[in-house]
């Protein structure tokens, strides 16, 4: 990474990150498994999955038109006091317990409050980071993800068992806080935007320009983004539903290793961000599309030992290394994006366009979480056949990928 990449306000940025998306981890993570064990069904697991997913399609396009609009550090500041304020006042309210419910309304505030946040952070690399380092940038921040999702669930896995679900929200809490007041201190690069009138003209006029950006000057573009909703559809919710599903429930296995199994998966992703320089460097964003065939590979040998009935420790095993390499690979894939997305985005619809990536690629993981739940509980006898499914899809649309990015790779139009 060049040197600029280290600047003092993005390694603040990073920093704050690695500190935020600590806590955001452990928060998903405990009320996640809190609610597993309250109900015992994959369905109801991923159907609350699926609910605290829909804020970030609906309020994500609203972040990146704010995002545009006010400096990117008083968002990141005030969010994360008020996601502070929100995990404390749950344990104080709900006495570090709750119901499905209330737990549900917890996590679709939470996923409201990213859907606005991101959108900063995203926009906020091209603003500190030159072209020529925006590839090492995302592929630090990448880490930073990964890591707190390692770490997260580790720390979950270890302490939820022992001290219950409150002590893991004033944890949350605690670092979400630590992370407002750090940002306080950061500086990102700001220009108001020149537009004036009443505030939802502004608004829909943003969200149109974002719009017409990717449906007609780059529509190649917004087919990827299609692909990526697909595999959001059909490939993403075998790990997010069928891991912790497959782990407690049909292995049988403790909390605490379906925490090490959490981790693992962020132990791939940062494996991906390590690797990003390197290997990208070699494959480039036209055949980056092959790691997402890989990770769609990876899933068979899962299928193969849950197909077998292996004894439950040796399928951990499996499911252990295949999420390993898988998520390595879905990482690459994702850097790679990434920045191909910030190189050819004018540095004025940064933030815009920034949230619509995100809402479109997400859009459908409310469905496909949903749609999985339902699949693992009615083949409870068969849960090899929704892993093979999954691959299945995962090909074909790895396939369909590479033919779009080829396009893309042919016909940059950079506005750095």
């Amino acid at each position: 990474m060049t040197s600029t990449a280290f600047f003092r306000d993005f390694k603040l940025m990073v920093a704050g990150q690695i500190i935020s998306l600590f806590g955001n981890s452990v928060l998903r993570f405990a009320l996640s498994l809190y609610v597993l064990e309250l109900t015992g069904s994959a369905a109801a697991f991923g159907g609350i999955l699926a609910l605290s997913m829909v804020p970030t399609v609906l309020c994500a396009p609203l972040g990146g038109v704010l995002a545009d609009r006010v400096p990117r550090q008083r968002i990141m500041a005030g969010l994360d006091f008020l996601t502070a304020a929100l995990a404390g006042g749950y344990c104080l309210v709900a006495g570090g317990g709750g119901t499905v419910p209330t737990v549900a309304v917890l996590m679709v505030l939470l996923s409201a409050i990213q859907a606005f946040y991101q959108p900063s952070v995203q926009a906020s690399i091209p603003a500190l980071v030159p072209p020529e380092g925006r590839m090492a940038a995302n592929g630090a921040v990448a880490q930073v993800q990964s890591l707190a999702s390692l770490l997260g669930p580790i720390l979950g896995g270890a302490l939820y068992g022992r001290t219950g679900l409150a002590p893991m929200l004033w944890t949350g809490g605690g670092c979400f806080l630590l992370s407002a007041v750090m940002e306080c201190f950061l500086r990102i690069p700001f220009t108001p935007p020149e537009r004036q009138g009443a505030a939802l003209t502004g608004v829909a006029a943003d969200l149109k320009e974002a719009g017409g950006f990717l449906l007609r000057k780059e529509p190649w573009l917004f087919r990827l983004l299609l692909l990526l909703a697909g595999l959001n559809l059909l490939l993403a919710p075998v790990f997010l539903v069928g891991l912790p599903y497959l782990i407690k429930v049909h292995l049988g296995l403790s909390a605490q290793m379906y925490g090490a199994a959490e981790g693992v998966m962020g132990l791939g992703s940062v494996l991906g961000g390590m690797l990003s320089g390197p290997v990208l460097g070699r494959t480039g964003f036209r055949r980056s599309h092959r790691f997402l065939a890989g990770s769609a590979l990876l899933l068979l040998p899962i299928a193969a030992a849950l197909f077998l009935e292996a004894p439950a420790l040796g399928t951990y095993g499996v499911i252990l290394v295949c999420v390993l390499l898988g998520l390595a690979c879905v990482m690459l894939f994702n850097i790679a994006a990434q920045t191909f997305f910030q190189q050819v985005t004018p540095p004025h619809l940064m933030g815009k366009t920034a949230a619509f990536i995100s809402a479109i690629s997400t859009c459908a993981v409310p469905l496909g979480q949903a749609l999985y739940g339902v699949a693992f509980d009615l083949l409870q006898g068969q849960v090899w056949l929704p892993v093979v499914l999954g691959a299945a899809a995962g090909l074909l649309l790895s396939l369909a990928a590479g033919r779009v990015m080829a396009v893309l790779s042919g016909s940059q139009n950079l506005y750095s």
